[in-house]
């Protein structure tokens, strides 16, 4: 009888190991987005509105920012998302805005913005040929009869256009962008 009861017990635990595994399902969970936001000055921003969106067609989720500057957004899609992030008239137009990857399921990524304050600068273009336009953060050409908006840090600013066609009348204007607000110039 001692002979068969080491067989007899491991035979019994065999086929309860068996009978105890069963195909399960696995269930992933989705993923997950934190996002900092800070001041220039590196102080979080509480209370911030944060819109969080994949195309420009898309109305996305919107949350604010608790108490130490972060915004959590759950079940998201394991796609690629976007972010606008605004308080008064501090916006993170001049820092990061997506992670740039997909997001993964079941994985935590994080996101960081910078807010600063911000206004809109509006330049046309009225004369009959293109203009060269630069300042300390962007030089662009801007065609006859066209628009050209950025978005600029509040304070002063030198601006120079230059006509394409005579490179020797170069125009200087000092502008001021003021926080929220819109800065016009016609050319």
């Amino acid at each position: 009888m001692k002979n068969r009861t080491p067989v007899i017990m491991t035979l019994l635990l065999v086929i309860s190991f068996f009978t105890n595994c069963s195909k399960t399902t696995e269930i992933t969970a989705k993923p997950v987005l934190l996002i900092t936001l800070k001041d220039n000055t590196g102080i979080p921003v509480s209370g911030a509105t944060v819109r969080l969106y994949k195309n420009a067609a898309d109305s996305g989720i919107t949350k604010l920012s608790d108490s130490t500057g972060v915004v959590i957004f759950y079940d998201l899609d394991p796609i690629i998302y976007y972010w606008e992030a605004a308080k008064d008239c501090k916006t993170n137009r001049h820092s990061q805005n997506t992670i740039n990857r997909a997001l993964i399921p079941g994985v935590v990524l994080y996101g960081y913005s910078f807010l600063s304050a911000t206004g809109e600068l509006k330049i046309t273009n009225n004369a009959p040929g293109p203009y060269i336009i630069s300042d300390s953060r962007f030089i662009d050409t801007i065609k006859s009869s066209s628009s050209f908006t950025t978005y600029h840090n509040v304070g002063a600013y030198t601006l120079r256009s230059v006509p394409v066609s005579d490179s020797t009348l170069i125009r200087d204007t000092t502008i001021q962008v003021s926080c929220n607000d819109t800065t016009f110039i016609n050319l």
